[in-house]
């Protein structure tokens, strides 16, 4: 049976989420798993789906293009709720990679060609791309998944890790199958995977679970968190969870924009670890955007003389503007508030149009005119990726609202460098800092403050680890960074320029000739 797909389009763009569960018997597991999906969100709007299989390889599925409460509709929810299976996988997407089309919404379902044994994928990430290849109207997961489906070895065991060994880029990846649910994630670590268990009294079993965040485990109750080490390809079945394979690698390389953009301000922050149970000493998102917001006003300080107050763009620059307030002394008002539609679901940054801005802006954001009026504000936010949607709230506090100055900090560096790695920052001449050639200046001018300040690397690291000089990190769509390789997966000089070293110098997941993945 495969359920009925959604196919309203919405061509909207961010990150993924993933979902996934396994019980060692059949277990109604499907409200919980959209409760943890929901929380992912802001990961992406482009498509939602969910699969699930059962011990007598009976499976159902549903997905379709569109945010989670548009594809699962009350009536599907009724249709599922009561489904019993013992592995559930459900993600969230946005298109990095293909089309947006109903094959590529995930999870991707398909057969071992061989054995005809069933398995679903979803994928959080990019996987390298084939220079020679001709760009097709796929996605990277659904080429990987097609790929598994004809590769050679007798168990899921070997094709699993041997398909993984000769890939390169940036993945977190779950695999169910009929006895089984892997989880993997590559050796640089650029993408989050967490996992844990809770106990089911009626059961008398444990349940596995695995997302993109804590967060969504939190919101499936799964509270003993642990997180999947780079490199770590891992199987849970009736057994409990078993490390398959586990490559060592020199260098770890998180995406750091995770943890400004991306990640629930109550999840665990995507941070280097060296053990899956450091993760709970972690801080939370919204702590380290609390540090950020410190840590900028040592930077970039302004005095009651300079402004009146200091808003938080709702909702990821909260945290932080109090933080900022708090530390200079400021006062503090929350002027502008998100408005309580659909639109407060999206990330503005991949929704925006130029054509469209203060009509966006007024849509997601409303204002108390009577606070703003004549007032000199502090706006701070946390990133400035293309700069429209700031130079439209800008103007709109000038023009309409009549606010006599409008400074802006944002707790993040500049965003120049386009990412092939997961993240949709699309081509860099849409980002203003690259634009502008990350002139400070310029960019000022050209969303219309009286003042502008980024908070450093430095800082950044620092508001993340309390050492500003850590390592560990993925900032290459920083201003001054390289990610560690090419959308080829070709290793990265100084200069910028790839360079292929031989075969026994590459770290275990790389490859001298990329394989047939698209960008």
């Amino acid at each position: 049976m495969i359920a009925p797909t959604a196919l309203e389009k919405k061509p909207l763009w961010d990150h993924c989420g993933i979902v996934a569960a396994f019980a060692p018997s059949n277990i109604a597991f499907f409200e919980k798993g959209l409760g943890g999906l929901t929380v992912l969100q802001t990961r992406g709007y482009d498509g939602a789906g969910f699969c699930a299989l059962g011990t007598n390889g009976f499976l159902v599925q549903h997905k379709g293009i569109g945010m989670v409460r548009e594809v699962f509709t009350p009536e599907v929810v009724a249709e599922f709720q009561a489904f019993r299976a013992h592995t559930w996988i459900y993600q969230v997407r946005y298109g990095t990679n293909g089309g947006f089309t109903q094959d590529n919404v995930q999870p991707l379902v398909t057969k071992h060609e061989a054995s005809g044994d069933i398995f679903m994928v979803v994928h959080n990430g990019q996987f390298a791309q084939n220079r020679e290849a001709k760009p097709v109207n796929e996605s990277d997961t659904l080429l990987f998944a097609r790929r598994l489906a004809q590769s050679a070895g007798g168990s899921w065991d070997e094709r699993i890790v041997e398909q993984l060994s000769s890939i390169n880029g940036a993945w977190s990846l779950v695999i169910g199958t009929r006895d089984a649910l892997y989880v993997a994630r590559d050796p640089w670590g650029f993408r989050p995977l967490v996992y844990g268990h809770l106990w089911d009294p009626s059961l008398r079993e444990f349940i596995w679970a695995a997302a993109s965040e804590t967060s969504a485990l939190d919101a499936m109750g799964v509270t003993d968190h642990f997180e999947l080490l780079p490199g770590t390809v891992a199987k849970v079945t009736s057994s409990g969870l078993e490390i398959l394979d586990k490559v060592k690698h020199r260098q770890r390389a998180l995406c750091i924009f995770e943890n400004i953009y991306l990640h629930h301000g109550a999840g665990r922050a995507h941070l280097p670890r060296t053990s899956p149970r450091a993760i709970k000493r972690s801080p939370t998102v919204d702590d380290v955007r609390r540090r950020s917001g410190k840590i900028l006003a040592r930077e970039a300080p302004l005095t009651r003389s300079d402004v009146d107050m200091v808003i938080g763009v709702p909702g990821t620059g909260i945290e932080g503007g109090m933080a900022f307030a708090r530390t200079l002394d400021l006062p503090y008002f929350q002027a502008i508030t998100d408005k309580e539609t659909s639109l407060t679901e999206q990330r503005t940054f991949m929704t925006a149009r130029i054509d469209s801005i203060y009509q966006k802006v007024l849509d997601h954001f409303r204002f108390d005119g009577q606070a703003l009026k004549g007032r000199r504000v502090v706006l701070v936010d946390d990133s400035v990726v293309r700069g429209n949607i700031t130079r439209g709230l800008v103007g709109l506090l000038k023009e309409q609202y009549h606010v006599l100055a409008v400074h802006l900090r944002i707790v993040s560096p500049p965003i120049d460098k386009a990412c092939h790695l997961g993240v949709n920052t699309r081509t860099a001449d849409e980002l203003i800092a690259a634009r502008l050639n990350g002139d400070v200046e310029k960019i000022r001018q050209s969303l219309g403050a009286d003042s502008l300040a980024y908070l450093s690397g430095q800082g950044l690291k620092e508001a993340l680890t309390g050492d500003p000089r850590a390592s560990g990190f993925c900032m290459g769509c920083m201003a001054g960074h390289l990610p560690p390789f090419d959308p080829y997966g070709m290793p990265y000089r100084k200069t910028g320029r790839p360079v292929v070293f031989k075969k026994q110098n590459l770290p275990k997941l790389s490859y001298d000739q990329p394989q047939n993945f698209v960008y």
